[in-house]
């Protein structure tokens, strides 16, 4: 997944159907089936989460895209609350209202993005930069935003709950996001052992900037064959420790030479997963069952031994106090097949504590003796 953190973006809608609205805007061309538009300042209100933004023109010239479609995703879905989410896990000052990533289709790489000009329909519009065949660009667009996560069956679970429904009602629609490639998930769960997801997002800039390929004012991120024809050393100048740099390449040379094959592993059971993902040096328990939730987009994956995990939902039903592993496994036993999910919305509530309406209030828990 690629965001332009410096919030500099153009908007493109759909004739007559504004993607965003914005106060201040100038035409700047005109395409078969699209008006492209940059703007200066956008501000928008979101029902529990408000912000504003100032936006900059990234390209002189008009940016309309050679392919724009519709694709409808199961709901509900709510992309800006699901993108505030994301944001809120990075060292990013403010959220994208729109989803920017970059594809390769037959070798080239083209700029999508991904709007949702009505939070109550789960449709969302997608354009690219390049000629891509529109199979292709629907199957990635439902990639990135898991359009086949159904949230009904998640939500009926939880709504007697008494923390629990408080939670989902007030984070409606909310989706986990997924980067764009199964490898760069790969690489963000090695960067992310051990470390703060601040420092690890900072090392994964510099690995992206060292290493991949810009395109226009967004980067994709490097390739397999890239990092795998990369020295120890130079990976590790990005910030890696020694051994991280290393496991980054011996996972990249797997990938490049065929011995891992995300693909086929999408297709695969849960169990088949972990017994790939353990073979592959830098792969625990924790690792694979963070691949699994946000990667593969398995629900009920749950890396029970998460630090954070384990202090977030110990506010909620610890009264504060930061569980165990075997602790957290109990108290979200009662939300399976949705485990992972479960802990996600809690993660995100309590990330956007201070913008979301409806708080249900923190410490009311089970009792503590409950929680053990």
């Amino acid at each position: 997944m690629t965001f332009d953190v410096r919030a500099i973006g153009t908007i493109k809608f759909i004739a007559d159907e504004p993607a965003l609205h914005a106060p201040q805007i100038r035409q700047s061309g005109v395409g078969p089936k699209a008006h492209c538009f940059t703007w200066a300042t956008e501000q928008a209100q979101h029902p529990r989460v408000a912000y504003s933004r100032t936006w900059l023109a990234t390209y002189a010239r008009p940016a309309c895209s050679y392919l724009m479609l519709r694709v409808r995703v199961k709901g509900p879905f709510d992309l800006r609350l699901s993108l505030a989410a994301a944001a809120s896990f990075l060292p990013i000052a403010e959220s994208p209202p729109i989803l920017t990533a970059l594809l390769d289709v037959d070798g080239k790489t083209a700029t999508v993005t991904i709007s949702q000009p009505a939070r109550r329909l789960p449709v969302v519009h997608v354009s690219a930069t390049s000629r891509i065949d529109k199979p292709s660009l629907e199957r990635f667009t439902k990639w990135l935003v898991w359009s086949e996560l159904d949230l009904l069956p998640f939500y009926r679970l939880l709504a007697e709950h008494p923390i629990m429904g408080a939670v989902a009602s007030s984070l409606t629609g909310l989706k986990p996001l997924r980067p764009a490639t199964l490898f760069e998930m790969a690489i963000i769960a090695i960067s992310e052992q051990q470390l703060s997801l601040a420092a690890a997002f900072h090392i994964r800039a510099r690995l992206v900037r060292r290493f991949g390929k810009r395109v226009g004012s967004f980067w994709r991120f490097p390739s397999a064959e890239r990092l795998a024809a990369t020295p120890v050393r130079d990976l590790a100048s990005c910030g890696l420790s020694g051994r991280k740099a290393q496991y980054v390449k011996e996972l990249a040379e797997r990938v490049n030479e065929g011995i891992l094959d995300f693909e086929t592993l999408k297709e695969q059971s849960d169990d088949r997963i972990r017994e790939q993902l353990l073979a592959v040096r830098g792969f625990g328990e924790w690792s694979v069952q963070y691949m699994l939730a946000r990667g593969f987009g398995r629900p009920d994956a749950l890396p029970s031994s998460d630090v954070g995990l384990r202090r977030v939902v110990g506010h909620y039903f610890a009264r504060g106090r930061r569980l165990t592993p075997a602790q957290l496994e109990r108290a979200l036993a009662p939300f399976k097949p949705f485990r992972s999910l479960a802990a996600y919305y809690l993660a995100v509530h309590w990330r956007l504590r201070g913008a979301l309406k409806h708080m249900p209030p923190l410490l009311l828990g089970v009792p503590r003796q409950n929680a053990r």
